[in-house]
């Protein structure tokens, strides 16, 4: 093992920011994990405005993405960043760059396996569900085997996104697989035992039941499903009904907006980013997700960490995978299905590739409040999943997962 060596060697985690979704959580918490083993490299094409727990020594490369421009110049920062990360391989000895999502992927693969006497693993972490995310065309086909053919290993972080991978994008199977993202459960249990700012105090005293969403505020989250649920709970019995959301994004003036049409300012604590999701998750009753889709929701098993029990919609890729592990990943709830570690219920209509729906009629929106309605209800029902938490919790454990990665370092 890594550890047992008396020397530690470097490597590096590549990223496109430290401020946007689960994707690039998920890069920070590996720099604390794998920091016990190597020399850790946080290296970020954009360093500013970090708001991740990271261990390890940031390199801020200062390549942000080409917002305005035709493809001229999307392509030349794009080999800009290529040579910059070839050189970091090279001067730094890299063991390992272990990189996520599209871009870095990309630039990863591109910059090459190091030199004479220094061997870089190129591992790339693919985040999302590919066939929905992404236009299925020839482009991104030639992408995703690009990069599956010339890293030594692609990861999937969920099995449904694996095998939609292979089959609809062409990846070979040899060249892929899953590790799920993983939480440090005793980093949660500390943190939600933490006291929690005043302004939430007087918000949660004066509401009885809380609903929690935690996640960035883009079209995909589809938190205006939230505004929409709580104020049908409010009219139907629940007028002591809250929401949470935690995050910040491009939606949160729709998001404000929306809440102010529908009179419930008062109802909805929304406080943008924050470091300690977790003490509000605790302080909650339900947390809920009903996202168009996922690659694997870790908020999830963090939320069943926290004892706070979850309904999610039945999304393609990662929510069946945590709180339905038993069952096949191609089952679909046909309306509200009590599975082991949680509730799912009807996933929405979405068409793919970011064409996004309207909700007029879709049954899943009835899915989804008679869910949460039961729940805020039935004290048996909440109390059996807060006893299964950290059962669910456990199998995306940072303990779990560690060993598959430092393997793949070494190997």
């Amino acid at each position: 093992m890594a550890s047992h060596k008396s020397q530690k060697e470097n490597i590096a985690v590549l990223v496109q920011n430290g401020y946007g979704g689960g994707a690039e959580r998920m890069a920070a918490n590996m720099t604390l994990a794998l920091s016990h083993y190597y020399n850790v490299y946080y290296v970020l094409f954009d360093g500013e405005g970090i708001i991740y727990e990271y261990a390890g020594k940031k390199v801020d490369l200062r390549i942000p993405p080409i917002k305005e421009g035709g493809a001229f110049k999307r392509a030349s920062n794009t080999i800009k960043r290529v040579a910059t990360v070839r050189k970091l391989k090279k001067d730094l000895k890299l063991k390992a760059v272990i990189s996520h999502l599209n871009g870095a992927d990309l630039v990863n693969v591109l910059s090459g396996k190091g030199f004479a006497g220094n061997r870089c693993r190129v591992i790339c972490v693919f985040h999302s569900m590919p066939s929905v995310d992404e236009p299925c065309n020839a482009v991104y086909k030639f992408l995703h085997r690009l990069i599956g053919s010339f890293a030594d290993r692609y990861i999937c972080v969920s099995k449904m996104a694996a095998c939609d991978m292979n089959e609809n994008f062409g990846v070979k199977k040899r060249d892929l697989s899953v590790i799920y993202n993983f939480s440090d459960l005793s980093r949660i249990e500390s943190l939600m035992k933490k006291q929690l700012p005043d302004d939430f105090e007087t918000f949660r005293r004066s509401h009885g039941k809380l609903i929690i969403n935690v996640g960035r505020m883009e079209k995909v989250k589809r938190q205006e499903r939230l505004v929409k649920l709580l104020l049908k709970l409010r009219d139907n019995g629940f007028e002591d009904a809250g929401l949470v959301i935690l995050g910040d994004g491009p939606l949160r003036t729709e998001l404000v907006s929306l809440a102010s049409q529908m009179h419930l300012s008062d109802h909805i604590f929304m406080p943008g980013n924050v470091s300690n999701p977790f003490m509000y998750m605790a302080a909650s009753d339900l947390f809920v997700l009903c996202s168009d889709y996922e690659g694997l929701p870790m908020v999830l098993t963090e939320a069943a960490a926290c004892g706070l029990p979850c309904v999610s919609c039945d999304m393609p890729s990662g929510a069946r995978e945590i709180l339905a592990p038993d069952t096949d990943i191609h089952e679909h709830a046909e309306d509200i299905e009590y599975a082991k570690y949680g509730v799912l219920t009807r996933a929405f209509r979405y068409e793919g590739g970011g064409r996004h729906s309207e909700d007029n009629g879709d049954p899943a929106g009835s899915s989804l409040y008679k869910a949460c309605e039961e729940m805020l209800a039935d004290k048996t029902k909440t109390e059996r999943y807060i006893k299964t938490g950290m059962e669910c919790a456990e199998r995306f454990s940072e303990k779990k997962a560690i060993g598959r990665w430092i393997k793949l370092i070494e190997n």
